[in-house]
């Protein structure tokens, strides 16, 4: 036995320090409840832990990030909702406008109601915000720039931007990040009409209309009475609004263009204004306020002297029609009844008979025949036999008879060649024959100009009613090409397709490819770039990771982008643009709210998908670094048994050196 060095109580000691920490490290496991709590104890796996921790507190964040989205996309979609109330009741003011019940005093009053409506759109696209940041005023749609390129004096060119003239593109999410070249060929163009100079025959020496000089002037269906008295000023401002009211731009000229077109002589073409005003004898420009085929330029007027004082009988195209009347009236003969060789008399007609070669009425020949009021319609196409059964038809029961002179009608047919009889049932003064026609044709193939009766009636008088000088002019749609040469150029596919309605262009291209803009000024020939971008959508971090993404494009929708900032139910035919025009604001603003329903629908299954992942991802690490707290408890039992066993047999082996003592005493 050795007293120096007590072996048995360093092992004990030993394997104490053993138990202990054995204990020490399953009390931190059953007091942290982690199976690790030292980069010690399991070195990978607390790096895979910490790795997929982090990834769940991104998937909780990206959770709310998604939460937020679908507030703001419900935000925008509210936004959106009201804009869609408005231009439902817009649509509505516009069907009820055009009831013509209303006068001009009612459509003034639901013309200002629409543009209230119409600035509250304006201000909902400008002022609904989320978080601070707008929503509707096109900040969180794609990017586009137009440019073209521009000759350099000394040669070479440089990029220069086309917004002035190339504007509200827009362009589908199928369309690519990329430029994409499109060739101008022409600008749309609005209709035009420039009046010549009146000759000074025309003007009145008194500087005033006279009234032989007064008629009515349409523009577009937009009527105004030009009347006695009314100076050049009077009878310009007359014109002027007449033409606001048709869609028409009126402006005093020198018939010159000397300006290119651009964002501020659009309502002129281009065309210079006279500096002093209109006065008698200067020349009058007439635009269409809007562009395109389907926009006119439509001009009449009713009295010769007031067309040529104006210029309006030498318009481009301008034709004069004569509206005529033809009047024959005679009347039966009294007679005496009681006298067989004076008796009374019916009143007769008979007409002349037709000595051409026409064997059908024209479409020139078209009117209208009235015999004592009764109305009979001669259509084109008519033989000679069935404009005779028409009037016979419509003289039945009328107290006139029409016969055939040597024919009977019964058996024989018309021909414009054969003399028509007309004669009344009743005899005496009182009975009467008044034929009318408006068509000089009718009176010809019928023989109609030469009536006459036995008491010598003169034919027909020929009066000319009314005429009326009418000019139409239409606008031209933009003309553009996506073609180099004879081929499609390869940015689009051969099943690109271009559409063109005044000044707004449209291409279309397979898979939903669309691409729209309005062309504004002069340009042609002039190839521009416009290049798309995916920049300025709103990004929504909806993952854990980077590049985990969702872009939402919000568009612009205001009056412009919606087509309806010039909706004006005043003017002639406004309600009937107002309701197309609103149908298509409606649609456009339908789509987005489409676009953003689907959207908060993918939202709400991003968000589920997140919390899934989250909640899979929380039960990974739990296998992974949550201690088995049944399991470290036996640990625990065993080693907690193990140091106070230890403590007991060092206490012994601590004693064995005294144990030495009784040996010395023996």
């Amino acid at each position: 036995m050795k007293i120096n060095q007590n072996i048995s109580a360093v092992i004990v000691n030993d394997q104490l320090l053993r138990n202990e920490n054995s204990l020490s490290a399953s009390v931190k496991k059953l007091s942290s409840g982690f199976k690790f709590n030292d980069p010690k104890d399991n070195p990978s796996g607390m790096a895979i832990s910490f790795k997929m921790q982090a990834q769940i507190h991104a998937l909780n964040r990206a959770s709310l990030n998604a939460t937020d989205g679908v507030s703001m996309v419900e935000t925008i979609d509210g936004a959106m909702g009201e804009m869609t109330e408005i231009l439902q009741r817009i649509r509505e003011l516009c069907v009820q406008a055009g009831n013509d019940t209303n006068t001009m005093e009612d459509r003034e009053a639901i013309q200002q109601e629409i543009d209230a409506l119409k600035e509250e759109v304006n201000r909902i696209s400008t002022a609904t915000e989320f978080n601070g940041k707008k929503v509707l005023d096109g900040s969180l749609d794609r990017r586009t720039y137009v440019t073209s390129e521009e000759a350099l004096p000394g040669g070479g060119t440089k990029e220069v931007s086309m917004y002035d003239k190339i504007t509200n593109v827009i362009i589908s999410d199928e369309v690519q990040a990329g430029d994409y070249p499109v060739t101008i060929d022409k600008a749309a163009e609005h209709a035009t009409m420039i009046a010549p100079v009146p000759p000074a025959t025309a003007i009145p020496a008194t500087g005033k209309i006279e009234e032989s000089m007064e008629g009515t002037i349409s523009i577009n269906g937009s009527k105004v009475e030009i009347k006695a008295g009314m100076t050049a000023d009077e009878v310009y401002e007359a014109i002027r609004d007449a033409g606001e009211m048709g869609w028409v731009n009126v402006f005093a000229t020198d018939g010159t263009q000397t300006l290119p077109l651009n964002v501020d002589n659009l309502d002129t073409q281009g065309y210079n204004k006279m500096p002093g005003g209109y006065q008698f004898g200067v020349q009058l420009g007439f635009v269409s306020q809007n562009y395109g085929s389907d926009e006119s330029v439509t001009i009449t007027c009713d009295n010769d002297q007031l067309a040529a004082l104006l210029g309006i009988d030498g318009l481009p195209n301008a034709t004069r029609t004569e509206t005529i009347e033809y009047n024959w009236q005679t009347f039966g003969i009294e007679g005496d009844p009681n006298n067989a060789a004076n008796p009374p008399q019916p009143a007769q007609g008979t007409t002349a008979g037709y000595t051409g070669t026409e064997t059908k009425f024209t479409k020139e020949g078209e009117g209208t025949l009235y015999i004592n009021g009764i109305a009979v319609a001669i259509k084109e196409g008519m033989t000679a036999d069935q404009a005779y059964q028409a009037i016979a038809k419509a003289l039945d029961k009328s107290g006139v008879t029409v016969g055939i002179s040597g024919k009977n009608p019964a058996v024989d047919a018309f021909e414009f060649s054969d003399k028509l009889i007309f004669t009344t049932d009743q005899t005496g003064i009182r009975a009467e024959i008044n034929i009318k026609y408006d068509n000089d044709q009718i009176g010809e193939l019928l023989g109609l100009n030469g009536l006459s009766d036995v008491s010598a009636t003169p034919p027909p008088t020929r009066e000319i009613v009314s005429v009326e000088y009418k000019a139409v002019q239409k606008g031209e749609d933009a003309q553009v090409t996506i073609k180099d040469g004879t081929a499609i150029r390869e940015e689009y596919t051969g099943q690109a397709v271009i559409r063109a309605d005044g000044n707004q262009v449209v291409i279309t291209d397979k898979s939903g490819f669309e691409m729209s803009f309005e062309v504004r000024g002069d340009i042609k020939n002039t190839e521009i770039k416009i290049e798309a971008t995916d920049i300025g959508t709103l990004q929504l971090q909806i993952g854990a990771n980077e590049g985990q993404e969702l872009a939402v494009r919000v568009p612009i929708l205001n009056t412009q982008s919606l087509y309806m900032d010039d909706l004006d139910v005043r003017k002639v035919g406004g309600p009937d643009r107002g309701m197309n025009t609103m149908d298509g604001a409606i649609a456009i603003v339908s789509a987005a709210r489409s676009l953003m329903g689907a959207y908060e629908n993918r939202l709400d299954y991003i968000q589920s998908n997140l919390d899934e992942s989250e909640e899979n991802m929380t039960k990974a690490v739990s296998r992974l670094g949550d201690v088995d707290m049944a399991e470290e408890m036996t640990e625990y039992t065993n080693a907690n048994v193990l140091t106070q066993a230890s403590i007991s047999v060092l206490a012994q082996a601590n004693d064995l050196p005294q144990q030495v003592l009784s040996l010395l005493q023996g």
